[in-house]
């Protein structure tokens, strides 16, 4: 069948869209649930797809649950010891229904059990409390809420976001920016920072001995996780003023790489979580200095959460997708897209290594030939 495309022409339709659009009113059509309903086996997978849309509606509320338990130190609490509902009405200083509503509705998400008439945490709980840097992520949340609060609104771009406020060194070179805006968001990467030190030092070969330059790394919490293993590496972090910390074991550089040559005569260049903050255009520039900076042989390390490189992921293309896109200059790429960057730059011998946890980081990994 023939119709009408864009500029006026006919183009062929192929068959499969006629099957989709087919599937597409049975599965619209109140009879055909009503008759699967009396099915045994149909009625199985209906109510599985309808669980997962009533999932994907309570997605929001189930997320506010979470950041009440965390954000008041429910969880905490119940990391030395269970409570009843009572003990958390005094703690959270809710009204007992309120608090047995909010008990229940943590237990429904899997965050707390309930045994012996006392909550207690499940293995979920414990994860989000014991791993560095995931509660203080969940707390950090409230701004992106704010931000998605008309979310018609945030897709047409029309107003400024409170999450590109968090993030002011996006904008400019950063160099003059006051330390207390540079702290906040350095304290947040850092915290936030073990566990992605964790897959990209677990992905790549280190030599024992080498120098090391961590582009945008912070207080230096990848550098120190790095030494940790290899102590006998030249570790130093390049960043701007206000972000190092007074306590670093490891060499301080302070600079912009927007504004900034890189130093040169590392053997390994790192780009950590730093990409996705910005737009094409720096990133491209900030590659061709990195390649610039590298001595021969040297290696350029891209680590960071990437959008799904086969189909889209629910921690790539829903989540990083739409808080870059929060911070008004940020973008969530694919390894593809970034390895393209990287070739552009003068790269070679560029490799994409298999995610252990996507959700975490995906690294790439490239050579100045």
């Amino acid at each position: 069948m023939a119709v009408d495309s864009p500029d006026g022409s006919f183009i062929k339709r192929p068959k499969s869209h006629f099957w989709m659009k087919a599937k597409n009113n049975l599965f619209k059509s109140q009879k055909f649930h009503r008759i699967i309903a009396k099915v045994p086996i149909l009625s199985r997978v209906a109510r599985r797809e309808g669980e997962e849309i009533f999932r994907l509606m309570a997605g929001f509320i189930a997320t506010q649950v979470l950041y009440v338990w965390v954000q008041t130190g429910a969880l905490q609490k119940l990391s030395s010891k269970p409570h009843t509902v009572v003990m958390l009405s005094s703690l959270w200083e809710f009204d007992l229904e309120r608090s047995e509503i909010l008990c229940r509705a943590g237990e429904a998400v899997g965050l707390v059990k309930k045994k012996n008439g006392a909550y207690r945490l499940t293995r979920k709980g414990a994860v989000i409390i014991g791993l560095p840097g995931v509660a203080a992520l969940i707390e950090h949340h409230k701004i992106l809420y704010k931000d998605l609060q008309s979310p018609v609104d945030f897709f047409k771009g029309i107003e400024e976001t409170q999450l590109s406020k968090f993030w002011p060194y996006v904008f400019s070179g950063g160099m003059d920016l006051r330390s207390s805006e540079v702290e906040q968001y350095s304290n947040l990467m850092s915290e936030s920072q073990y566990m992605v030190a964790a897959d990209t030092l677990a992905s790549v070969n280190i030599p024992s001995v080498c120098r090391w330059l961590d582009v945008g790394g912070g207080k230096g919490t990848f550098v120190d996780e790095l030494n940790k293993s290899y102590p006998k590496v030249d570790a130093a972090v390049f960043d701007l003023p206000g972000s190092h910390s007074a306590k670093a074991k490891h060499t301080c550089i302070i600079g912009s790489f927007k504004e900034d040559e890189l130093p040169k005569g590392y053997d390994i260049i790192s780009l950590i979580r730093i990409l996705y903050d910005h737009r094409d255009q720096t990133i491209e520039n900030l590659l061709a200095k990195a390649h610039g900076a590298l001595s021969k042989g040297g290696r350029l390390i891209v680590s960071e959460p990437m959008l799904g490189p086969d189909q889209p992921t629910l921690w790539g293309d829903v989540y990083f997708a739409m808080y870059t896109l929060a911070m008004s200059t940020g973008k969530t790429r694919s390894p593809e897209q970034i390895s393209e960057f990287i070739k552009a730059a003068g790269f070679m011998d560029i490799k994409i290594h298999k995610a252990t946890r996507p959700f975490i980081t995906t690294v790439i990994e490239a050579r100045r030939i």
